[in-house]
This record gives C-alpha cells, sequence and structure tokens, in this order.
C-alpha cells in the first residue's frame, strides 16, 4: 500500500497522471469508477474531461464499471448513480464508447441483478484500474461495515449517515433509498490496481483506523490492507493521524 499525501488542489492532476499511464499501458483498460462526493469536490472528472479535450486521454479502448447502485430508483432517475456518471463525465467525454456497466438497482429480481452483474465483471476479467472514496464509517465502495461481507455482488443495508439526503427529487425520508446493490469482496480483491482518495480533516480517524489499524469487515476499508496495489492519495487533514 502506497500513500501520498498532497495539498487537495493537488489531488485531481495526480490522480489523472496514474490514470493516464494507465491507458498508455493498457488502452482498453477496464475502468472502475466511483460516484459520492469526492470526484466533484476535488475536481477529478472535470480533470479527466480537460485532459481529454486536450489530446491527453484517450477512452476509446476502455471500458467503464460502476460498482454500485441504489434500490428502488430507476436509470434516468435524477438521483440514480447512472445518471450522476452520466452528467459529470460519460455525457463530457468525445472518444468514450460504448454504455458503462452499472448495476440496475431497478431490477425487478435483484438476486438475479447481482448474478448478471457478478458474470459481466468476470467475463470482463474484473477491473484493471479502480478508483474509490472512503467513507466515513469505512465503507468502499457501498460495502457497508458488518461482521462478515459477501464475496460476490449482494443487496447491501445503507448505513443512515450514508442515504442520499437534502434532495428536492425525493417527497418524503421514505422515497429515500435504503438499500444499494454493490460489489463484494472478490470484485474488489481482483482488481488489478486501486487509487483511493480521501480528504479532509474530518476523514484522518477512518484514514488511520482502515489502513493502520487491524483488518475487520467492520471496517471495510481495512481490507485493502491485503490487496497487493493500492495508492492511497490523501491530503494533509485526512493524513494527519497516520504514522508515515
Amino acid at each position: 500500500m502506497k500513500f501520498e499525501v498532497m495539498t487537495t488542489d493537488q489531488i485531481a492532476a495526480r490522480i489523472a497522471d496514474l490514470l493516464e499511464e494507465q491507458l498508455k499501458q493498457k488502452p482498453d483498460s477496464v475502468l472502475g469508477m466511483t460516484t459520492g462526493s469526492s470526484p466533484i469536490k476535488y475536481g477529478i472528472f472535470q480533470e479527466w474531461i480537460r485532459r481529454e479535450e486536450a489530446g491527453e486521454l484517450d477512452f476509446a479502448g476502455a471500458t467503464f464499471v460502476n460498482p454500485d447502485e441504489l434500490i428502488g430508483i430507476a436509470p434516468d432517475h435524477p438521483e440514480s448513480y447512472y445518471t450522476f456518471m452520466q452528467e459529470h463525465l460519460f455525457q463530457h467525454l468525445r472518444t468514450k464508447r460504448g454504455a458503462a456497466h452499472i448495476p440496475d438497482g431497478s431490477a425487478a429480481d435483484l438476486e438475479q441483478e447481482c448474478k448478471r452483474f457478478d458474470q459481466v465483471l468476470r467475463d470482463l476479467q474484473f477491473v484493471d484500474w479502480q478508483l474509490m472514496g472512503l467513507g466515513l464509517n469505512g465503507h468502499i465502495a457501498f460495502i457497508e461495515p458488518a461482521d462478515s461481507i459477501p464475496v460476490t455482488t449482494y443487496v447491501a443495508d445503507i448505513y443512515e449517515q450514508n442515504r442520499p439526503s437534502g434532495s428536492v427529487h425525493f417527497s418524503t425520508p421514505e422515497e429515500v433509498p435504503s438499500r444499494t446493490i454493490t460489489i463484494g469482496l472478490e470484485a474488489v480483491m481482483k482488481s488489478r490496481s486501486i487509487v483511493l482518495v480521501a480528504a479532509g480533516a474530518n476523514k484522518a480517524d477512518i484514514v488511520a483506523e482502515a489502513f493502520q489499524g487491524p483488518v475487520t469487515t467492520r471496517v471495510p476499508a481495512s481490507l485493502l490492507q491485503l490487496h497487493p496495489n493500492v495508492t492511497v492519495i490523501l491530503d494533509e487533514g485526512s493524513a494527519k493521524r497516520l504514522a508515515l
């Protein structure tokens, strides 16, 4: 596990550099995406769009995969991860080819949808380069803390603190999704390269717990200590409790 500490305004460029290296080595890479606040707050997707426009990134051979989706809303719902990716990244890329692979949270048979998505991942031979964020409770993708974590894609309950909130697109609290489809440990551990970003002093405790504490399913990110190729991108605030 490699740690890189930088200012927040350097994060987007550093992650874009890592992505650029990946696509030069393997233009047909399977790229794992992430939603949440980090890609937008730190300008990560915006930097990819800028570099593609400048001819520095070419996604023509790449395949995009998202590891999770909210359950109970259609893909075209304003709060779906499908919509998030379309609005913030995919519709802006000129060299992207083909549809992204994202679980369908509106599927009538969720168990079958989990199996279908697992087959998609296996057909792709899993992900070459996975971008991840880190939740305040240690979740990665939407793998929430639990006594045990499934190996394959599964339906997960969302911790209350992580449910979408404050959206005008939900009329009542009951409409806010409380479950997701998310990848399991197989997909995480078979990702050939993982880049995780966590910034802000409010992440300092969970960063230290996840990456220098015991490996436990109660802190899902701690399982990345067992992965052979993880780069953790931090700022000074999130890194302040690490013994680097």
